[in-house]
């Protein structure tokens, strides 16, 4: 082959090969895309926010699958992990902590995919917000059906409801202020934050500080744990004392911001008048 025809052919291919694209799970902007929220809580941190990035590395491009089906399928597997608990939450005790998780999870990826997309929506939000509160009072109710049964004291299922109203007071009262500031809590995209390894290092001690806050995302955590070490009566405690004081907690914080509004209030009409 003449010397002229082999430049042709070799050059081209060269800079093609040059300037393929990256493996869509390489490509470094579809990733910050991705990673387009960052998490408070300690389990999010530490273990469903890792893996809600690595389940949108495979699906976050599926066209025929939207958030609010990730959302339906959350509660689906909710819905299956409280009914093994009622059944036999010892038989099924590694079957029901694994699939609450699985659901967890997907209730991270419905926000991601939105985000990512750009696609979120109003009904989006209010189908993710009631489908929690709804799933989380039946796997209170599981867990205390199944702790009384284990225990036949009374108190377990009205400890467990009571837990999981204390849960869903503090996030009413979350809503309140948000009405009375006229600003919706919403979780727009963000850029992922670059950390050196030592910044790492300290995000991931305050990470694991954070799992005494008990926050909504980490009861899946202790009930998960509770389901596997059998102790359901325990678990049943821990949460209905941690959701108490933090209910306290949050009247307090919630009373002076609607107190903090009502000032900013009066100072306008002054100025007005």
């Amino acid at each position: 082959m003449p010397a002229s025809r082999q430049a042709v052919l070799v050059g081209p291919a060269a800079d093609s090969v040059e300037e393929a694209a990256p493996p869509r799970w390489l490509d470094r902007e579809r990733l910050k895309r991705i990673r387009n929220f960052q998490s408070s809580e300690f389990y999010s941190r530490l273990v469903m926010r890792p893996l809600s990035v690595l389940l949108m590395l495979v699906c976050a491009d599926w066209k025929w699958l939207t958030p609010n089906m990730v959302t339906t399928l959350a509660n689906v597997f909710k819905l299956l992990g409280a009914a093994l608990i009622v059944l036999d939450h010892r038989e099924y005790a590694l079957s029901a902590a694994i699939i609450l998780q699985l659901g967890l999870l997907f209730d991270h990826v419905d926000g991601t995919l939105a985000r990512y997309r750009k696609t979120g929506s109003t009904f989006g939000a209010f189908y993710d917000k009631v489908s929690d509160a709804v799933t989380w009072l039946v796997i209170s109710g599981a867990l205390g059906w199944a702790a009384y049964v284990e225990t036949g004291s009374v108190w377990m299922p009205i400890g467990a409801i009571a837990a999981a109203y204390l849960l869903l007071v503090m996030g009413y009262m979350k809503w309140i202020v948000a009405a009375a500031t006229q600003h919706t809590p919403a979780t727009p995209a963000v850029d992922p934050p670059s950390r050196t390894p030592k910044q790492w290092a300290a995000w991931l001690l305050s990470s694991i500080g954070r799992a005494c806050y008990f926050e909504e995302v980490d009861l899946f955590f202790w009930i998960g744990l509770g389901l596997l070490l059998d102790q359901l009566p325990l678990t049943i405690l821990l949460l209905l004392v941690s959701q108490g004081v933090q209910m306290v907690f949050m009247i307090i914080k919630r009373g002076m911001q609607m107190q903090q509004l009502d000032a900013a209030r009066a100072r306008t009409i002054s100025i007005a008048a």
